[in-house]
């Protein structure tokens, strides 16, 4: 009977040890660290959270006090203004928009020269979220309207034209496949308002400028502070809450 050497044994058994250690979170899964648990009432979702004294939906994405902008009469500024916080509703609450089922509402608030773009750049999964607000297929609101907060303003773009500036966050009840939680969205647009004076063809809402990111599209989820939910999962570090901190310095994802 040929002997087998020593070292092979030894060889096989080390590579069948490291087979099992390699694999054993996958065959049996990992635990997660008591200090990532978090609660959330169903109830009140958003009793842990900055956003528990916030506006609820609309009544967020208030129009500021309106004057006259320079040589642009108030009337104009109103109707920019109004034009504004249609898009910002339109891209971050309703629900049409925001769970997949239709972007004609938001895109259809737009200039006609600008629409084409729009609706290529919104079905591109790797953009979208710059633009407005997108869930996962699966994902149910929870009864509790959505919190926000934020704040617009507007500036001479020159004859005719206004620049409106929005900044706003929206904090959401979700149930997903993973369980309850609460998600934020950020969404900061810059919006070229055409208006009389102009020709025709150039009048209505341009989107000059975009960023927006969301806590859940960001992180791993099973690895950093990627939304609050249910037991089981990490915290939203309250900057995530805060439309005037820099938008690129909010979703650090350390673990």
């Amino acid at each position: 009977m040929r002997k087998v050497p020593i070292g092979a044994v030894v060889l096989v058994v080390a590579m069948i040890g490291l087979f099992v250690v390699t694999n054993w979170g996958a065959w049996f899964g990992e635990s997660t660290p008591a200090a990532d648990v978090v609660s959330i009432d169903a109830d009140e979702p958003f009793a842990a959270t900055p956003a528990k004294d916030w506006a609820d939906g609309e009544a967020g994405v208030v129009i500021p006090p309106v004057e006259a902008i320079g040589a642009h009469p108030a009337a104009e500024v109103t109707d920019a203004y109004q034009r504004a916080r249609a898009v910002v509703l339109a891209a971050m609450l309703d629900p049409a928009v925001i769970l997949g089922v239709d972007t004609e509402p938001y895109v259809q608030l737009f200039a006609e020269g600008d629409r084409a773009d729009l609706r290529a750049a919104i079905a591109d999964p790797a953009r979208v979220d710059r633009f407005l607000v997108r869930f996962a297929p699966g994902t149910t609101l929870m009864p509790q309207a959505p919190k926000v907060r934020g704040r617009m303003w507007a500036e001479s773009a020159g004859a005719g034209k206004l620049l409106v500036r929005t900044r706003f966050v929206v904090a959401y009840p979700l149930l997903t496949d993973d369980g309850a939680r609460v998600e934020v969205a950020r969404i900061d647009t810059d919006l070229t308002v055409v208006g009389p004076g102009r020709p025709a063809a150039d009048r209505g809402v341009w989107l000059s400028r975009t960023e927006g990111s969301r806590s859940s599209t960001e992180c791993d989820r099973g690895h950093s502070p990627a939304a609050l939910r249910e037991p089981g999962s990490g915290g939203l570090p309250d900057a995530l809450f805060d439309p005037d901190r820099p938008i690129e310095s909010l979703f650090s994802c350390g673990g």
